[in-house]
């Protein structure tokens, strides 16, 4: 009924501190979903009133139900015609609540045509008493009370309503992907999303299918807003192994079925998407720049001879050559790096050779070997004449929604309303007063002023919480000026962002999760061991995996929870271990998240031996088994304040360096090192045999000094 949910450290430290104040009323900005509010109530009970603050649809609702005044929602006219049948539904305060937070399921297929969505509302109109009455007895069971609610901004209630001397609590929303994940930008650049600023150009598409088209359409569209926020998020699995950290609430285009059909594709909230539509849209591959002299060579050709259109219903790009070697080497080299050249020689003699595949291709080719004069030819043309829909949106099976706690977020709001999010169709997430629009549109209701929350504005927010004698403020930042008043820091989840809670006096705590380990049944080598002739690997469990690692990782690198972890063996001794992620960008590349090897041993090169073991035939099937899909190579990277790795950068066959990202201001890696090192490699050119016996020949003689 109520979603979301204080955790456990959170609710301690509210009563620590509320048992703490004078036993007068206690304030609540920012109410949200009243977890503050039922915090306090299974505290105090009803002998301390509790008073609310919210402006969306959905908490005022709840805001004035629980505190016992009237729901000023009805029907606008306009949606007579269709939701008159909820009228009987809504005869006292209890049944309109039921109404209000049932609609934020259905209300979204009101108005909208095609068979996929008068289903949807036949079923709801069907099962509508039991569900109805299910959810209005529960409302009438509620023990939460509300003293008050106040409809509007919360710098106006803390001003203007809440008594000067009044205890106050508030966990205000400054809160969408993770800021590392990639948007496609007008000049077909993939750019994480943490760098983009108001003004940057996109290419997106409609929101919604256009009056009198089909499909929707590609358009160029703008930053409207861009900033750092922090938010509840899932992490949504793939079934080719991608994988995206988002907001839970953060909607993708999607489908129900595995292939294109008649049933409009729908907008649906990340942790929705296994339950109502599965398949999400995937619009464009990613690429990255090729920095070879081929593609220098061929952005040349593109930029001098090259020529690109935008039709009624194709576009087509490529470019006008005489038959000769020059033609030759241009297919030669457009095939080495995976587009294909459809040659047409006209009667004047001429070869048309145009790039096929349509624009999903062209799209990648212009944006991996960037002729300017054709991209910038592009940005000139009216895009929105191309449908997104295509032979080549593959439909992508969601195979877990899995919750990672609250995160780093960048929240971007666009001209369109949509952008393209790592090669997937998305919409802007839910921000704080579009959450709950199908409320808005379908009913009448005296809807609070506010301004916008901007950076200033939450510095006053801050400043008047703290101009007080007692209050409890939750923050996902920290702020260093408060550092005398920090009551606690809860992290819910190993990876999940740390919560700052600030108080005006009282006992401080840290809480931090704890992670289970189990032992390995398996002898470590010795210190002054030889290395045998037979290695193995081992698939760990998560708390082998974790206990393995809190002995010989470094205790700075965060712990995360892998797709696969094994442990590398010598004769039945344990020398290392490494955990691998599902592939991250390239589909055919799994991410190598950990490598290590058991620190006591006389070998100085023996990490090389598990990044080798890691890259065989067997760590290979044991990830395709893990995934159902092939995998080709893999990739991690290194923090190091040296230009090259010592561990991946020399003796590793086909390992290479594939990028190199020095510190800054604006990128500061991890914050420690001056270095961020992308490295990959291919999986399965050889077996565990001879990944043991090139180690030895290459580095099985160079010891530590003291075994030397």
């Amino acid at each position: 009924m109520f979603h979301g949910s204080i955790p456990a450290p959170l609710r301690s430290i509210i009563y620590e501190h509320a048992g703490t104040w004078p036993e007068t009323d206690i304030y609540i900005g920012c109410s949200g979903n009243f977890t503050i509010e039922r915090v306090l109530a299974s505290r105090f009970g009803n002998t301390r009133p509790v008073h609310g603050n919210d402006i969306t649809a959905y908490s005022c609702a709840l805001g004035w139900y629980l505190a016992g005044e009237e729901l000023p929602y009805t029907l606008r006219p306009e949606y007579e015609d269709t939701l008159g049948w909820l009228a009987p539904y809504m005869e006292d305060r209890a049944d309109r609540l039921a109404v209000l937070m049932l609609g934020t399921r259905f209300l979204q297929y009101v108005g909208k045509e095609g068979a996929y969505y008068r289903r949807m509302l036949d079923a709801t109109q069907d099962q509508w008493p039991r569900m109805h009455e299910k959810t209005a007895t529960k409302l009438r069971t509620l023990e939460t009370r509300l003293g008050s609610f106040y409809a509007g901004d919360v710098r106006t209630y803390l001003r203007e309503e809440v008594p000067e001397q009044a205890p106050v609590v508030m966990f205000p929303p400054f809160y969408c992907l993770s800021p590392e994940h990639r948007l496609l930008t007008a000049d077909l650049r993939w750019v994480p999303c943490g760098d983009l600023k108001a003004g940057d150009r996109l290419l997106a598409f409609d929101e919604e299918v256009p009056d009198g088209r089909t499909h929707r359409r590609w358009r160029w569209s703008e930053v409207a807003r861009s900033e750092p926020a922090a938010k509840e998020c899932v992490r949504v699995v793939l079934e080719d192994g991608t994988d995206i950290v988002c907001t839970a609430d953060h909607p993708w285009l999607a489908d129900r079925l595995p292939y294109p059909s008649r049933t409009p594709r729908q907008w649906v909230r990340a942790d929705r998407l296994l339950d109502e539509a599965p398949y999400v849209i995937r619009l464009l591959d990613t690429w990255e720049l090729a920095r070879t002299y081929e593609a220098g060579w061929l952005a040349g050709m593109l930029d001098g001879e090259g020529s690109i259109t935008v039709g009624k219903q194709s576009v087509k790009a490529g470019i006008s050559q005489l038959p000769g070697p020059i033609t030759d080497q241009y297919i030669a080299r457009m095939e080495s790096l995976g587009f294909d050249t459809g040659a047409h020689l006209r009667p004047s003699g001429v070869n048309t050779l145009a790039l096929s595949g349509g624009w999903p291709e062209i799209a990648r080719c212009l944006g991996t070997l960037r002729p300017e004069r054709l991209l910038r030819r592009l940005r000139e043309q009216d895009i929105d004449r191309l449908s997104i829909r295509s032979r080549g949106n593959p439909h992508v099976k969601v195979v877990a929604v899995e919750p990672v706690g609250p995160r780093p977020i960048q929240s971007i709001m666009t001209t369109t309303g949509t952008y393209v999010g790592e090669g997937f169709a998305m919409h802007n997430s839910g921000d704080y007063t579009s959450q709950f629009a199908s409320i808005d549109a379908a009913f009448d209701w005296p809807e609070p002023d506010f301004g916008e929350l901007t950076e200033d504005g939450k510095e006053e927010i801050i400043a008047q919480v703290q101009d007080r004698p007692h209050w409890v403020l939750g923050l996902h930042i920290e702020r260093p000026e408060l550092r005398d008043r920090l009551a606690g820091v809860v992290q819910t989840a190993n990876r999940g962002l740390p919560i700052y809670v600030y108080a005006a006096a009282g006992p401080r705590r840290i809480v931090r999760p704890r992670q289970p380990v189990e032992p390995i049944p398996m002898q470590k080598i010795g210190v002054g061991e030889d290395l045998g002739d037979k290695m193995s690997l081992h698939v760990l469990t998560g708390g082998q995996f974790a206990g393995i690692r809190s002995q010989f990782m470094s205790k700075s690198i965060k712990p995360g929870s892998p797709l696969l972890a094994c442990g590398v063996a010598v004769d039945g001794k344990l020398i290392g271990a490494f955990a691998y992620l599902p592939p991250k960008f390239d589909p055919s590349t799994a991410y190598l998240m950990s490598d290590f090897p058991v620190s006591w041993t006389k070998y100085r090169r023996l990490a090389k031996l598990i990044v080798m073991a890691a890259s065989t035939s067997e760590a290979q099937l044991l990830l395709q088994r893990s995934l159902s899909k092939r995998l080709t190579g893999w990739a991690t990277t290194a923090f190091t304040d040296r230009p090259n790795s010592a561990k991946y950068g020399r003796g590793i066959p086909g390992v290479k360096l594939q990028k190199r990202t020095e510190a800054s201001s604006k990128d500061p890696g991890d914050g420690v090192h001056r270095y961020q090192l992308q490295y990959g490699g291919p999986l399965g050119n050889y077996d565990l045999a001879q990944a043991l016996d090139l180690w030895k020949r290459k580095h099985g003689s160079d010891m530590k000094k003291d075994d030397a």
